[in-house]
């Protein structure tokens, strides 16, 4: 089953003279159960092809589509985020007031979830990604690889079959970036469709398919070997 499909998506950022396209009818689908991983050279599109997946932009030309939905007529994209897709975010966006386990709480909150209940689900991301000692921490108490955790489990919580990824293995050394992937590769051989941006080979050999960009067109798309089933 598709659970995301772009249909000839172009973004252009400004106007007349200073117009920049940053993608170019771009067209990709993701299934249920499947890792595709998106790299390219810096300014290749790869974070406005996350932007424009999320919903958190909107494209100047074509069409994105959520479990056969086109976005542009969802009329509160906010709560379709919520409950079915997670954004680790490359600037990961913690609420420094809130602890760890209230940043990953949070979007549960959010969406009417008792906090008893989501405080519960929170901490059962936190022990699958080995980060359940950080619950009680401010973001400015963690460190870099630390903060990306608390990210990465604000984004897997809950029922989100939808896991969009920009860099989520760069503030973390190998061995912990390869326990990361192991929980998204996880996640796709439990059901869910995982999208990463990623400029690092070694965890783009996560994936089922790679998809190269360049200048804001698909230039390749190979089939990879999930590095998991090695």
């Amino acid at each position: 089953m598709t659970v995301l499909k772009l249909v000839e998506v172009a973004r252009i950022h400004g106007e007349g003279a200073t117009a920049v396209s940053a993608l170019k009818g771009v067209s990709l689908e993701v299934g249920a159960g499947e890792l595709v991983a998106v790299t390219g050279p810096s300014g290749s599109g790869k974070s406005t092809l996350l932007n424009l997946a999320g919903g958190l932009d909107r494209p100047t030309s074509g069409a994105v589509h959520i479990d056969e939905r086109d976005l542009a007529t969802v009329r509160d994209l906010a709560a379709l985020r919520r409950r079915g897709v997670g954004y680790v975010f490359q600037d990961l966006n913690l609420i420094t007031s809130l602890t760890a386990v209230e940043n990953v709480m949070l979007p549960r909150e959010l969406d009417g979830v008792r906090s008893r209940t989501a405080r519960e689900e929170a901490m059962a991301v936190l022990t699958e990604i080995d980060a359940a000692h950080l619950a009680g921490r401010f973001p400015d108490e963690l460190s870099g690889g630390q903060r990306q955790r608390v990210a990465i489990a604000r984004a897997l919580i809950g029922e989100r079959h939808l896991l969009l990824a920009d860099e989520p293995t760069g503030a973390l050394d190998t061995r912990t970036g390869d326990e990361i992937l192991q929980v998204l590769r996880a996640r796709c051989d439990a059901g869910a469709a995982v999208l990463l941006v990623t400029h690092e080979s070694r965890y783009a050999a996560w994936a089922d398919r790679v998809v190269f960009l360049r200048d804001g067109l698909i230039t390749d798309v190979t089939t990879a070997s999930p590095a998991s089933a090695g």
